[in-house]
């Protein structure tokens, strides 16, 4: 039997990066996105296939999940592991700029101005191939408090 395919964003540091390594450790075929690329080079030595991918930009996403596609055949696993910091006191950081923060951190990427808390861009465009493939359209949402990965756990 083939091996689960997963995508990580995030991959280039952080939560991101230790959830690659261990999905790839685990047998995953793993693919970690992030937006410099170089950035992951250690990770392509580690057996992890690399793509730039920026969570805010809406073709960037469609193309990587287009390639994993092409490759694949199928995306098992998302993993949202893209964020960043905005620093400073909270009087001097304007709105805008804390909501997408928010946005990115929490979400995975903007929703829209209409609903702003929809799954990440990156999940749609994720869900939308599934459901065009026929697969069942079921996502497992992983963040920061999940302490292990149980390749086959019951979703």
């Amino acid at each position: 039997m083939a091996s689960k395919v997963a995508l990580v964003t995030g991959g280039s540091s952080g939560i991101g990066e230790a959830t690659a390594l261990k999905l790839r450790e685990l047998g995953y075929t793993t693919y970690a996105a992030a937006r410099r690329a170089e950035r992951m080079d250690h990770l392509t030595a580690a057996g992890i296939r690399t793509l730039a991918m920026d969570v805010t930009d809406e073709e960037s996403m469609q193309a990587g999940i287009k390639r994993i596609l092409a490759e694949q055949g199928r995306i098992d696993v998302l993993v949202n592991g893209a964020g960043y910091g905005s620093y400073g006191a909270i009087e001097d950081v304007p709105l805008a700029e804390a909501r997408h923060q928010f946005e990115v951190n929490v979400f995975g990427g903007p929703g829209s101005p209409s609903s702003p808390s929809k799954p990440s861009a990156t999940a749609c465009a994720w869900r939308s191939h599934r459901s065009a493939s026929g697969q069942p359209r079921t996502m497992k949402w992983l963040s920061a408090q999940d302490s292990t990965i149980a390749p086959d756990a019951p979703q």
